[in-house]
């Protein structure tokens, strides 16, 4: 019996979502990017046996003449199926393709099979059980400032859906936050924020801070998924206003914790911190790639402040995993430049 691959993206990726993606991110979902491979203008390859890989197309006549695709997360499938799918996805397509922010286990995959793998950053993954939420000891030290000074100004912190909150504040939140980010929201390693209730409703979930009822910041919150339940979650977006007291986003994260652990959940993801290179490089990889990196993270805040990201997720004193990005041997200056392309850092 032949095996059907498709490559699906825009209006056909959007009706194909739940009949075709659901079953396999409900199942194999527990990566920090999988709920990210649902993101506007990402497309989808979807061997119906085995799983998906999400994808960002890049077309422009600079950073991607002939066109290149930047995988982003791991495949959503059981380990076990990794390779079949890469070469499935190999199979049904000739344009370049990028793998970003994938762990270990693909990478293995990848490498395998002759791809430069390049360290790309760390993941911080939380235990909530083992997270003590009293933020005792020095470990704490920094976290304990910033939620304690959000306290003494009266930073109140409550969940609730976006259609629950007022329209013109949210629509106001999102314009200041995005004036002092370059306009746009990033794609790609975070999910773009949907000003909307979306479908699946009972697993996003959204925290705000007020004082005194005025609104100062959200937090939103992408469910991981395994065998068909929510076993944490992801801060994938914040939104914060200009004025907001030093630590606000911070009591909105722990108070999330405490949520999310009285609720059982296992663990909180914080995400990516780009180019955080913790490790040395662990696969036969490309030398200039990895000095790409380093340069871009000492220097370059500018397109992301990678140190900035990385300090901080650290005084939550989680897990760290190591990101990897696998491209072909030839990878050039102007495909690096498409993958921010691709990522809108350009």
């Amino acid at each position: 019996m032949q095996t059907v691959s498709t490559l699906l993206d825009g209006d056909c990726a959007e009706q194909a979502q739940h009949s075709r993606l659901w079953p396999f991110l409900l199942r194999h979902g527990s990566s920090a990017m999988a709920y990210s491979s649902l993101q506007p203008g990402a497309a989808q390859f979807i061997h119906p046996q085995l799983g998906y890989l999400a994808y960002i197309p890049v077309r422009h006549p600079l950073y991607a003449p002939r066109g290149m695709n930047v995988v982003i997360g791991d495949p959503i499938a059981a380990r076990a199926d990794f390779a079949p799918l890469l070469d499935a996805y190999l199979a049904a397509t000739r344009v370049l393709t990028v793998f970003l922010d994938i762990g270990s286990a693909f990478a293995d995959v990848l490498s395998a099979r002759g791809y430069p793998v390049n360290e790309f950053g760390v993941n911080s993954e939380i235990d909530l059980a083992g997270f003590d939420l009293e933020l005792r000891g020095k470990q704490y030290a920094h976290l304990r400032r910033w939620r304690n000074k959000a306290r003494s100004e009266g930073v109140e912190v409550h969940e609730g859906r976006l259609s629950e909150q007022g329209g013109e504040e949210l629509d106001e939140l999102n314009r200041e936050w995005l004036a002092r980010k370059g306009g746009h929201d990033l794609a790609g390693l975070t999910r773009p924020l949907v000003l909307e209730d979306e479908e699946d409703e009972e697993g996003v979930r959204y925290f705000w801070a007020r004082k005194h009822g005025r609104l100062l910041a959200l937090a939103v919150f992408d469910p991981l998924y395994r065998d068909g339940r929510v076993i944490g979650y992801l801060h994938n977006a914040s939104r914060a206003i200009k004025d907001a007291p030093n630590g606000t986003n911070d009591a909105i994260v722990l108070h999330a914790m405490g949520q999310f652990k009285a609720e059982g959940k296992e663990l909180l993801t914080l995400g990516l911190s780009p180019l955080a290179l913790k490790n040395g490089e662990a696969y036969p990889h490309n030398a200039w790639v990895a000095w790409a990196f380093d340069f871009i993270y000492r220097r370059c805040a500018f397109i992301y402040p990678c140190q900035g990201n990385f300090f901080h997720k650290q005084k939550y004193c989680g897990r760290q995993e190591a990101s990897f990005v696998a491209g072909v041997p030839t990878l050039r200056l102007y495909h690096l430049l498409g993958i921010l392309k691709a990522l809108r850092a350009l």
